[in-house]
């Protein structure tokens, strides 16, 4: 079942909320609940055969608003995909920090209140997927949740590119064909595995939902080869950026990312020239040279051992 709304007002997602089972409480600045300009965007919501709930937002607001809601005995995955990340606050004023392409999981037995405050302007493209055990018609699936619930917590993972790159095709996907409705459950079971295995892996980051220092250095240092893949990077000016040692720079973002250094700058190259072959008309030699490989013959061989085929094929996909 899958429906778009073209928002206006306030009143639409705290009536969506109220189908989701969770108290909402949403007010323009200085405006009633029901004020019909405080939003501008689109909102689909979609529920998957297992009883699993997805909703896509792409909204701006036009003027300030304040929004909270309180989560009820579920698990919910919140994803920015673009635009302004939110900040959420929980009630003891501790902060959930938003980033681009990390999601956040919010696994509660107990009502839990988060709340923020969007600036006018603001705008952001982002995911909810919310997955309550009660409503789960898989059994081993709805007790695997209720399990995490017993342990309440938020967890956080770092989403790999091909699942972004699901996740951005679903404002664009019609769930009335069978090959879109398999997109998108694909894309929400994907979220869910991963969201599960983070929770059970990694501690949870409450009650101080604050990044500690230390994952604040790793993430610079992620961001860093995000934005040079085509650099020679050396993890002696790596770790001298971030201000901690090359062991520790190695240990703790294997900890944080789930992967070493350089596994990671090389999965991120191969994605990003995989992307300009597909869609930007990239050729090999380009692709080679655009994520940071001196030969194409090295680039094509580290290619067809991530992708199974040669980056030439990509360029008829």
């Amino acid at each position: 079942m899958s429906s778009v709304q073209h928002l206006s007002s306030l009143k639409q997602l705290s009536d969506l909320a109220r189908h989701w089972d969770y108290e909402c409480d949403m007010v323009a600045a200085g405006k009633s609940p029901t004020h019909e300009i405080a939003l501008e965007g689109t909102l689909r919501a979609v529920t998957l055969p297992y009883g699993i709930d997805l909703c896509l937002n792409d909204i701006t607001t036009r003027e300030e608003d304040s929004r909270s809601a309180t989560l009820k005995q579920c698990l919910t995955i919140l994803l920015t995909l673009d635009g302004d990340t939110p900040n959420y606050y929980l009630d003891d004023g501790s902060m959930l920090v938003m980033e681009l392409g990390v999601a956040k999981v919010i696994a509660t037995r107990s009502p839990l209140r988060l709340w923020c405050r969007n600036p006018r302007g603001h705008h952001s493209r982002s995911l909810v997927i919310q997955a309550a055990p009660r409503r789960i018609v898989d059994g081993e699936l709805a007790q695997q949740i209720e399990r995490l619930l017993q342990h309440e917590g938020i967890y956080s993972f770092m989403v790999p590119y091909h699942t972004l790159t699901l996740a951005e095709n679903l404002f664009t996907l019609c769930d009335s064909c069978v090959p879109g409705r398999l997109h998108i459950h694909s894309c929400v079971l994907d979220l869910l595995a991963q969201g599960l295995r983070a929770a059970e892996q990694t501690p949870s980051l409450m009650p101080y939902t604050t990044p500690c220092r230390d994952t604040v250095r790793i993430l610079k240092v992620r961001d860093k080869l995000l934005a040079q893949l085509d650099n020679n990077h050396c993890l002696f000016d790596l770790a001298r950026e971030a201000g901690i040692s090359i062991s520790a720079l190695k240990s703790k973002f294997t900890a944080v990312m789930g992967q070493s250094v350089f596994s990671f700058l090389r999965e991120q190259r191969l994605m990003r020239a995989r992307k300009g072959l597909e869609s930007e008309g990239w050729t090999v030699k380009q692709a080679a040279y655009y994520v940071g490989y001196q030969h194409p013959s090295n680039f094509s061989t580290a290619y067809r051992r991530k992708f199974g085929r040669c980056p030439r094929d990509a360029l008829n996909a």
